[in-house]
């Protein structure tokens, strides 16, 4: 550290030098304290260290002055400590500074360096002596305090109730409570500021009873009344406790107030309560009661001893009273009676008591226990009452009406299942909103690319096949696709129903490939279908997405695997002929209140995330909605079997729809005019492209509103081809009628990405409305605007 005091390298010598030359009283006083002892010349050439120096740093006796300190200062320290170092030389000022020197173990500890000049008869330095103390347990100990008082500021902070802490003067600290509840900043409240908010008659009382306790150093209490930061006087209830910096360093309190001034206002609503009721005691020909807990006395007013044919006063012990319960009632009223006690809460019980001429009665008692300021119990009060005859009443009426209550309790069991049946429809309206506009969005965006994708490939040229394989790629998957949020809609029971004739064994095996890819390798499924099966009417895309559903709760009720049994059979019933399928699962089952609320929406026994409670409550609407019921069939640990029944189709309308084959392209291109009503820009730019292509004039409109505005001009079209949904208040529907109106031999082709109940009633299209379903293909759209321009078309 010679460098640290300017002194030249070529000044430096071995410490001991100086040292030699010493008087050896101080060497060997020095060596003795247990403290770090240094020396430099005037011009910071440290020349002398003692023994415990060179114990602490573990530098070799006889370093150096520069191999002493060199790499000894925490790098974060040393700049620190020689600039200060530097300035004290410069300026003789006594050296004091913190930091953190390497221990001989190699750990960096905290310590104090001070040094003081010592000047000769000429006032110039002649010597410095220096010191090195050891503070790091004492700057841990400190930071400790610094966090474990953060703490408690935080906490306090923290509490509802106002937490102060007070030191000689006053108030030292105050929490946010405190603050809140003065609306006050803390420099009003710090020191004796806090007396301001308290009650002149109270704040005397408060200042004798401090000073008493702080004499004593004792815990103390007190209740006063503080003003409130809009101006209410509260009455609280203050808890102070002693604090201590160290064994015997009493220094203030901590306190914590808690209001108790609706506490206070119920017991004296209580007090008023307590005369009422000995008045309504004396005015309703009741008895009053008393028992001491000490004595084991009951004290009985005259009324209460004529009721039970006692002379008043007190008797000699509770079970004296207790003998004269009737046996089979007096179980019962013990416990009632032993709950009270323990819950320190009222009772009240009615039993039948024997008089002593034999006459049996039936009394009622209402009773509370008493407790002592500390919680103790000392007795009962209480209040007794003949109800004989209102019993006998109650057992008449109760006979008379017992029909009656049969018949009340079946409407309201009515009532309540359909309160619970339109809570359930509600919920499912809301999904329904939900999924329709993601549906619509969903349908239009799926609408633009694959349109788009059939103009690229009817353009590609013929040998151009690795492009054509990349464009049916992406055609069949936005089939897949419009199928996923065909099902959305489905699920959500907002699809309008397109029943078919179907025959459920070609359903169901058509779906194996698809049951087998969901389910995985360690779900086995097996199909039981029966010859001569009958035909329903069902939605075909409702009724797959049902087994699937119906086979995913199976799996996830099949932890680890098992088996899947899917059967259908014919099931002739008192309400008619229904074709049955039944999923069925080997799982773990429900008990009888899980099965009962199986349907409802948003049930569900799987984990968070896991499943949306929405699955069951979508196979039981579809169900329904195609004239057929549900059933299930479960125990814990037996598995479930989820059974659906269908109406059997009549023999005359049975022929079940073969496949679909797709819509043919009109071979001869059209000459008509076609207005397109569309507010989606790009879905709109795709149907004139495609008209146009099919050799239609074509005129377009954003909205509902433009449309009318053209027709009404007289614009000459022989097609409206409009969306459903459109913006500015008109939908679809509306635009056709008014469009009729004017022309009322214009066919109108609908479209939409969701058709919700704009132009479908009770979930089945009307009978004249002509619909073509986003996504829609270039063959399709061709096929059905041909058909209705050429009057073959429902519409029409």
């Amino acid at each position: 550290m010679a460098d640290l005091g300017g002194g030249a390298k070529g000044e430096e010598h071995s410490a001991g030098a100086w040292a030699a030359g010493a008087a050896a009283p101080f060497q060997a006083m020095a060596d003795s304290i247990d403290q770090m002892i240094w020396s430099t010349r005037p011009d910071g050439f440290h020349d002398y260290y003692n023994r415990r120096w060179y114990e602490y740093t573990g530098v070799p006796d006889g370093s150096t002055d520069g191999e002493a300190w060199n790499g000894m200062f925490h790098p974060d320290d040393q700049q620190r400590a020689w600039t200060v170092w530097r300035r004290s030389l410069a300026t003789g000022d006594p050296y004091h500074i913190e930091y953190r020197l390497r221990h001989r173990s190699g750990a960096y500890r905290w310590v104090l360096g001070r040094a003081q000049p010592v000047r000769g008869p000429d006032g110039a330095i002649v010597r410095w002596y220096g010191t090195c103390t050891d503070i790091h347990d004492l700057k841990l100990a400190e930071e400790a305090l610094r966090e474990s008082e953060a703490r408690f500021r935080a906490m306090a902070d923290s509490a509802p109730a106002p937490v102060w802490v007070t030191n000689a003067e006053g108030i030292e600290f105050a929490n946010r409570a405190y603050l809140e509840f003065a609306g006050r900043p803390v420099e009003d409240i710090v020191g004796a500021g806090w007396t301001r908010f308290v009650h002149p008659d109270d704040l005397s009382a408060i200042l004798a009873r401090r000073i008493d306790a702080w004499q004593d150093k004792a815990p103390y209490q007190f209740e006063a009344r503080f003003r409130r930061a809009d101006g209410a006087w509260r009455l609280m209830h203050a808890s102070c406790n002693p604090r201590e910096a160290g064994p015997g360093g009493f220094i203030g309190y901590v306190g914590l107030a808690t209001d108790i001034t609706e506490q206070r206002a119920a017991e004296e609503r209580l007090r008023e309560s307590e005369a009422r009721y000995r008045i309504a005691l004396s005015a309703g020909s009741l008895g009053a009661w008393s028992w001491d807990a000490a004595s084991d006395v009951v004290t009985l007013s005259d009324e209460a001893a004529a009721l039970f044919g006692v002379p008043a006063g007190p008797l000699a012990k509770w079970a004296e009273l207790a003998k004269l319960i009737v046996p089979d009632d007096a179980e019962r009223t013990a416990r009632a009676i032993a709950t009270s006690l323990e819950s320190r809460s009222d009772y009240s019980v009615e039993y039948r008591v024997v008089r002593p001429e034999g006459e049996q009665i039936w009394v009622n008692t209402v009773a509370r226990p008493i407790c002592d300021a500390e919680g103790r119990i000392t007795g009962m009060i209480g209040a007794v009452g003949d109800v004989t005859a209102r019993r006998a009443a109650e057992t008449k009426l109760r006979e008379l009406n017992e029909t009656l209550e049969q018949r009340v309790a079946e409407e309201i069991e009515r009532r309540g299942a359909a309160e619970e049946a339109l809570r359930q429809a509600q919920k499912m309206e809301t999904l329904g909103q939900l999924t329709g506009g993601v549906a619509h969005d969903f349908n239009n965006l799926l609408q633009i690319v694959r349109g788009n994708l059939e103009i690229l490939v009817r353009n590609l040229p013929e040998e151009a096949e690795r492009l054509r394989r990349a464009t049916d790629n992406a055609l069949r998957g936005t089939d897949r696709a419009a199928i996923l949020t065909q099902r959305l809609l489905a699920f959500s029971r907002r699809q309008p129903l397109a029943p078919k004739p179907l025959d459920l064994n070609k359903l169901v095996a058509n779906m194996s490939d698809l049951l087998h890819r969901t389910l995985g390798e360690t779900v086995a499924v097996e199909t039981r279908l029966i010859g001569g099966l009958w035909r329903i009417e069902a939605d075909p895309n409702q009724l797959e997405n049902s087994i699937l559903n119906l086979a995913v709760n199976a799996r996830d009720a099949m932890d680890g695997g098992g088996k899947l049994l899917i059967e259908t059979e014919n099931a002739q019933r008192d309400d008619g002929q229904f074709v049955v399928l039944k999923v069925t699962d080997d799982g773990s089952g429900m008990d009888a209140a899980t099965v009962e609320r199986a349907f409802e929406p948003f049930f569900t026994t799987k984990d968070v995330g896991k499943g949306t409670g929405l699955g069951l409550s979508m196979v039981y609407g579809f169900v329904k909605q195609s004239g057929g019921d549900v059933r299930i069939l479960s125990e814990p640990g037996r598995g479930t079997s989820v059974q659906m029944y269908f109406p059997r189709l009549p023999a005359s309308a049975a022929q079940a729809e073969g496949e679909e084959d797709a819509a043919p392209v009109p071979s001869a291109l059209g000459k008509e005019r076609i207005l397109v009503c569309e507010d989606d820009e790009d879905v709109r730019a795709y149907s004139i492209e495609v008209l146009r292509e099919l050799g239609y004039d074509v005129v377009e409109a954003a909205d509902g509103a433009a449309a009318l505005a053209l027709l009404e001009k007289g614009e000459a079209v022989d097609l409206l081809f409009t969306d459903v949904v459109l913006p500015g208040g008109l939908t679809g529907e509306m635009v056709a009628k008014r469009a009729r109106a004017l022309r009322p031999d214009l066919p109108v082709l609908f479209t939409t990405g969701y058709a919700r109940k704009a132009i479908s009633r009770n979930g089945r299209l009307d009978p004249d409305i002509e619909l073509i379903a986003k996504p829609f293909t270039y063959g399709e759209l061709a096929a059905r605007v041909r058909d209705l321009l050429d009057g073959q078309g429902a519409a029409r």
